[in-house]
């Protein structure tokens, strides 16, 4: 009887690894971050500001390359077809840590960047960053007007 309780007292050994855990990059803040910053800084007011919920719409699109011919096909008027979005709540909370951590301030439903996001904005360009995003945003820069982004949020009929 002695050996069972020897077998459900014994400890699990902690093993430690340096291999990293498997996230996918659309579910880390920093890359959301940084996304946001190269929205903001090509396709926002003046470069410095984006209002909120065009840039949910604007994440949404970045963060789906695959679809980006689509999305250009809906804005360009290429396309007869309806782009639909539901809430995404990892953007959200990309949105608050970035706040928090002084990348982007909110102004009045705006995002602006902060010195954070700046900084953020510098690194992405000497590492040659968020290229394929940037040249994605600058194409449909024109196109992503108030009237696009309350129809694709349903606040706004055909």
């Amino acid at each position: 009887m002695n050996k069972n309780k020897d077998d459900q007292l014994k400890t699990a050994t902690a093993i430690f690894s340096d291999s990293g855990y498997p996230l996918p990059i659309e579910l880390r803040p920093i890359w959301r971050i940084g996304l946001m910053c190269v929205a903001i800084h090509a396709i926002g007011t003046d470069g410095v500001s984006l209002k909120l919920n065009k840039m949910r719409v604007i994440l949404w699109m970045l963060i789906r390359p695959q679809n980006w011919g689509d999305y250009y096909d809906s804005l360009h008027l290429y396309s007869n077809s309806i782009l639909s979005m539901s809430s995404d709540r990892s953007t959200d909370k990309a949105i608050e840590l970035a706040i928090a951590k002084n990348f982007l301030q909110l102004d009045s439903e705006a995002l602006i960047l902060g010195e954070e996001g700046y900084k953020l904005l510098q690194l992405a360009h000497d590492l040659s960053l968020f290229n394929s995003e940037v040249e994605f945003l600058l194409s449909i820069k024109n196109k992503v007007t108030d009237k696009y982004i309350k129809r694709i949020l349903g606040q706004e009929k055909c």
